[in-house]
C-alpha cells in the first residue's frame, strides 16, 4: 500500500534578529527529519521573516528552491494571545486534510498561545506531535545540537476520556458513553473493553439478559477494574440465572436456579426503577416500581398457590374454600372472547387476601396508601393521563414495594444486591 502523503503543521515565532537564523535552522531540520509533502505554517504576520530566512537555509544548501520542492500554505492569525482563534485554525485544516493526509505536528516555535493551541489540537485530534530539542541559547536550540523529540500526550487524554467515561456510567447513560469510547486514541484494547463493559449494563438495563451475558466478560472485567470484582461477580451470578431457560427435574441445582429467576427479575426491575429515580425521571421510575409490585404478586400466586392470574383456574381457587360470591365475581369477569380470567395488579392482591396471604394482609392494611399511589401512577403521563409523578410518589411507593418483596422472600435483599450495578470511585 502506497504511504500515506505527509502534511507537517508548524507554528511559527519570529526569534530576534541575531538567533533568528538558528531558529529558522531547527525548523529546517524538523522539515528534513518528516519530508512532508505539505508544509503547513501557522503564525501572525511578523513570523514570515522567520519562514524567509528557512528558505534562505534549505536554498543556500540544495539545487532545488525551497518553493518548488514543498507545497506550503501560511495561516496568518495575528492575535496571537487569543488560544481560542488558534485552536480552530489548527482544528479547521486538520478537519480539511487529514483524508488525505498524515498529520504531523511541530510545535518548536511560537508564542505560548501558539505552542499550547497546536498540544491541544494534537491530544483532541490524536496527531503526531514533536519538538525540535537541544542546546538552548537565549530560548532558541543551537545550530548543530538538534534533534526531534516526540511527544505522546494520548494517555493524558485518554485519562480525561476515562474520568468523564465513568462518569458516564455511573450516571446509567451507556449510550452516551459508547460514544465517548470512540473517541479515545491510545489503545484499541482499552476501546474493546470498554465497549464490552457498556453494551453488558446497556442491555442489562434494558432488561435484555441474553445480550447483557454475552457481552459479560467477567475475567477481563476484573482484571481491568479490580476494585469492583466483587460487583461483577455478583452480576454474573444473578445474569447466569436470569438466563436459565428450562428446569431440569433431575438436576437440583438447575432447579434451585429456576425457581429463583423470577426473584432475580423482580430485583433486576427493582433496581432498575431506583436508576430511574436518581436519574429523576420519576414518571419512569412509578412506572417499574407498578411492574415490581404487580410482579410480586404474581410470583406468590403462582409459586404458592399455582394460580397464574394471566389465565385462572376456577377449580383451582375452589379447591381453597373461597367464597360462592367471590367465585362468582370472578367469573363474571371471564373474556368473551378468549374465554379466560385475567387479574390486574389490584385483583392480585384482593385474591391474596381471600387467601389469607400474608402479601394480601399487607395489601389490606395499606390499602388506602397503595390505591392512592397506584392513582398517581395511573393518572402518569407514561400511563393513563396527564399528570406527572414526583420525588415523593416514587419514594412513597418504593418503601411499599421494598416492603412486599420482603414479605415475598426473604432473602430479596441478596437478589437485589446481585442485580445491582457497580460504581466507579
Amino acid at each position: 500500500m502506497a504511504r500515506k502523503k505527509r502534511a507537517l503543521f508548524m507554528t511559527v515565532g519570529t526569534g530576534f534578529k541575531d538567533n533568528q537564523k538558528s531558529l529558522a535552522h531547527g525548523l529546517m531540520c524538523s522539515i528534513v527529519s518528516k519530508d512532508p509533502d505539505l508544509i503547513c505554517f501557522f503564525g501572525s504576520r511578523k513570523s514570515k521573516s522567520t519562514i524567509d530566512t528557512l528558505k534562505q537555509i534549505f536554498n543556500e544548501s540544495n539545487d532545488e528552491d525551497f518553493d518548488d520542492y514543498f507545497e506550503t500554505k501560511f495561516i496568518e492569525n495575528d492575535n496571537i494571545d487569543e488560544f481560542k482563534d488558534y485552536f480552530f485554525e489548527f482544528k479547521s485544516k486538520i478537519l480539511e486534510l487529514e483524508d488525505d493526509y498524515k498529520i504531523i505536528i511541530d510545535y518548536t516555535s511560537g508564542t505560548k498561545t501558539m505552542t499550547m493551541s497546536a498540544a491541544f489540537a494534537s491530544m483532541i485530534f490524536g496527531k503526531e506531535l514533536f519538538l525540535v530539542a537541544g542546546d538552548r541559547k537565549d530560548g532558541v536550540v543551537v545550530k548543530g545540537t538538534e534533534k526531534c523529540i516526540s511527544q505522546n500526550l494520548y494517555p493524558i487524554y485518554d485519562e480525561l476520556i476515562m474520568d468523564k467515561i465513568k462518569d458516564l456510567f455511573n450516571s446509567n447513560r451507556f449510550e452516551a458513553g459508547k460514544l465517548l469510547i470512540d473517541d479515545m486514541i491510545s489503545t484499541n484494547e482499552n476501546k474493546v473493553i470498554y465497549s464490552k463493559l457498556f453494551n453488558t449494563y446497556y442491555y442489562f438495563d434494558n432488561v435484555d439478559y441474553k445480550k447483557a451475558l454475552e457481552n459479560f466478560d467477567l475475567k477481563i472485567f476484573k482484571e481491568t477494574w479490580p476494585e469492583l470484582a466483587i460487583d461483577f461477580q455478583k452480576n454474573i451470578i444473578a445474569l447466569n440465572i436470569l438466563n436459565k431457560q428450562n428446569q431440569d427435574s433431575n438436576d437440583k441445582t438447575r432447579f434451585v436456579d429456576h425457581k429463583q429467576k423470577k426473584y432475580y427479575m423482580l430485583a433486576s426491575i427493582i433496581n432498575n426503577s431506583k436508576r430511574r429515580g436518581k436519574e429523576n425521571k420519576f414518571d419512569d421510575a412509578v412506572a417499574r416500581l407498578y411492574r415490581s409490585f404487580e410482579l410480586i404478586a404474581q410470583i406468590r400466586l403462582l409459586e404458592k398457590y399455582n394460580i397464574d392470574s394471566s389465565n385462572v383456574d376456577i377449580d383451582i381457587l375452589k379447591e381453597y374454600g373461597l367464597a360462592d360470591d367471590y367465585l362468582a365475581e370472578l367469573e363474571n369477569s371471564r373474556d368473551k372472547k378468549y374465554n379466560d380470567i385475567k387479574l390486574g395488579l389490584i385483583k392480585d392482591y384482593v385474591l391474596l387476601e381471600q387467601l389469607n396471604d400474608d402479601l394480601g394482609k399487607f395489601y389490606l392494611e395499606n390499602e388506602n396508601k397503595i390505591r392512592n399511589i397506584i392513582k398517581f401512577r395511573n393518572n402518569s403521563i407514561l400511563a393513563h393521563g396527564f399528570e406527572f409523578c414526583s420525588e415523593e410518589d416514587f419514594e412513597e411507593f418504593k418503601e411499599i414495594v421494598l416492603k412486599a418483596a420482603d414479605l415475598l422472600n426473604k432473602n430479596m435483599g441478596r437478589f437485589i444486591e446481585e442485580t445491582k450495578f457497580p460504581m466507579f470511585s
